[in-house]
């Protein structure tokens, strides 16, 4: 009876996690290696990366490869139930998030931001962090390990903030903060120890978003505005004289939807929502930065084998090539927004969408009013 006994013992240590988790960290590189490469969802890539620290080593080659080669993931959050109908503004609060990936879009996985972070005002999302401001203090939020960097104390207060951005990762160096008020800027350089502020013309104007495009910073304003930033010598802001080969119209349209800059197989493109030819109608155009002579948005006909990924607010659009790689569509975009719970697929070929109907995610009576402007896609810091 002894012996029997400890024979299942001695089975079960066999059996345990502890023993298992020991045969594959004897796993031989280029056989990770090989897994990871064949795996379609970032999300599962970064689990493999987090078993431990000689994983994460072996993995990182293969991660800081993976934006080419997978497509970003969808934070979204939990709010509770939403009246689409209810013509009252509601004021949501966060209780939980989780991060959902296009080529596994029915296996979500729980996001590690705590709940109280979650319900603060959200300013924006760059190189894997969310941009959060409390009291005097910006807070940059890792999306997929929860740690928080807090900045140095802002110059005053009363500032009334609309949009913050990374222009680098946390590990780059040189990499910046910028929180954007009513004609102001102010920057902090990671790792000093105050605020740097520049003013611009006109005073009513914000910027609304911020890339980083070969050696520069674009940013758009909120009057729809290119202009570029300058760290050195000095803290400055330009605005850019840029044509257009086409008609410029007004994205706005009442539906939330503003112009968007992403970067995308080289170029620097813009995406709108202008009226289609039907009533109630409307249609995406993109356009990218030619900077062979005078700057000149110039309309693109179709994006080839690559596809777009925005949002409602564009806080943070991005691009993938190859997406039939992972089960994509090429020549799309892949359009999440408010009370839809995943994202929509837009082909460029699309001639309208139809902004009456409410399953449509242009809906117009969509909206509301929220800390969390829409979901948000994303790829992990570690990536940068």
């Amino acid at each position: 009876m002894r012996d029997r006994s400890r024979s299942d013992r001695n089975k079960r240590r066999c059996r345990s996690p502890a023993a298992s988790a020991g045969k594959w960290a004897d796993l031989l590189d280029p056989l990770l290696l090989s897994v990871l490469d064949r795996l379609p969802s970032l999300r599962d890539r970064f689990a493999v990366a987090s078993v431990c620290r000689t994983w994460r080593a072996v993995s990182r080659p293969s991660l800081s490869s993976a934006t080419g080669s997978c497509p970003p993931l969808l934070f979204r959050l939990f709010v509770g139930p939403f009246h689409r109908r209810s013509r009252r503004c509601h004021q949501i609060s966060p209780r939980r998030s989780d991060l959902l990936c296009p080529a596994a879009p029915f296996a979500p996985s729980r996001s590690v931001v705590s709940s109280g972070t979650l319900n603060l005002f959200l300013l924006g999302c760059s190189y894997g962090h969310l941009i959060f401001c409390k009291g005097r203090r910006a807070i940059l939020a890792d999306i997929f390990t929860g740690d928080e960097l807090r900045s140095p104390d802002l110059p005053s207060d009363g500032w009334r903030f609309h949009y913050g951005a990374l222009t680098g990762s946390l590990s780059s160096p040189g990499s910046n903060l910028l929180l954007s008020a009513n004609g102001n800027l102010l920057r902090w350089r990671i790792g000093d120890s105050k605020w740097e502020e520049c003013s611009f013309t006109p005073l009513d104007v914000h910027m609304e978003r911020v890339v980083a495009f070969k050696d520069h910073v674009f940013a758009l304003d909120s009057a729809e505005r290119l202009r570029v930033l300058q760290f050195s010598p000095y803290f400055s802001i330009k605005q850019m004289a840029v044509e257009w080969a086409g008609r410029s119209i007004y994205s706005g349209m009442n539906i939330g939807f503003t112009q968007q800059l992403v970067e995308c197989g080289g170029e620097l493109m813009l995406v709108q929502v202008i009226p289609a030819e039907q009533i109630m109608h409307l249609k995406f155009e993109v356009y990218r930065l030619d900077l062979s002579g005078q700057p000149t948005w110039v309309k693109v006909d179709g994006l080839g084998d690559w596809a777009l990924f925005i949002e409602e607010s564009g806080r943070c659009p991005a691009s993938c090539p190859c997406p039939g790689r992972w089960g994509g569509r090429s020549n799309c975009i892949y359009y999440a927004g408010h009370g839809r719970g995943r994202w929509h697929v837009f082909s460029l070929d699309d001639t309208s969408i139809d902004t009456t109907d409410p399953e449509s995610p242009l809906y117009f009576d969509n909206q509301c009013v929220s800390k969390w402007p829409s979901p948000l896609w994303v790829y992990p810091s570690m990536l940068y």
